[in-house]
């Protein structure tokens, strides 16, 4: 899978941090190999997905809420899934193997996942990381209105984060 991470905040992002994301969705297209291959378009692999990371503070991510989902306050992540839908755009082949197929975008509050990973006494990276891939599964369809589809996401959460899963306690992993 292709990633671009880009901060929209005054602190670069961290190359070490880029590198962890980058495993771990490696990682999640060997655990969710047969969920994206439902997800992809035709003529498009696992490994040609593209996902958009934005690091954003909470001022921004709290008008991306209100925005597009009429909550007026700042949240950890929001997630644009650009295939859950399955109406795709059409196809470049040669684009879609430079740059990767948008599957979607991802926007995480680094103000709130900072205050998160504080309070739950946990390095920040970790919840970063927890945080990426919470959207990561939202992207692909996964969702936790119910506490069955919550334990489920938990699941792939853990399977793919192995040691940096925050929830082990909560969940019994």
């Amino acid at each position: 899978m292709h990633l671009t991470v880009e901060s929209r905040t005054k602190h670069p992002v961290d190359p070490a941090l880029t590198r962890t994301m980058k495993r771990l969705l490696k990682k999640a297209e060997d655990v969710l190999s047969k969920r994206l291959r439902t997800y992809c378009p035709r003529g498009v692999i696992a490994s040609d997905l593209a996902l958009s990371v934005y690091l954003v503070n909470d001022r921004e991510i709290k008008k991306i809420n209100r925005e597009y989902r009429g909550k007026d306050s700042a949240t950890d992540v929001i997630t644009f899934s650009f295939v859950e839908t399955k109406e795709f755009m059409p196809i470049d082949k040669a684009s879609v193997k430079k740059d990767g197929f948008p599957a979607g975008e991802i926007f995480l509050s680094v103000d709130t996942i900072a205050r998160q990973a504080k309070e739950q006494k946990l390095p920040f990276e970790h919840e970063m990381c927890y945080m990426l891939i919470h959207g990561l599964l939202h992207t692909f369809g996964y969702d936790h209105a119910t506490q069955k589809e919550e334990r489920v996401m938990e699941e792939q959460s853990f399977l793919i984060l192995g040691k940096l899963y925050p929830r082990k306690k909560e969940f019994g992993f």
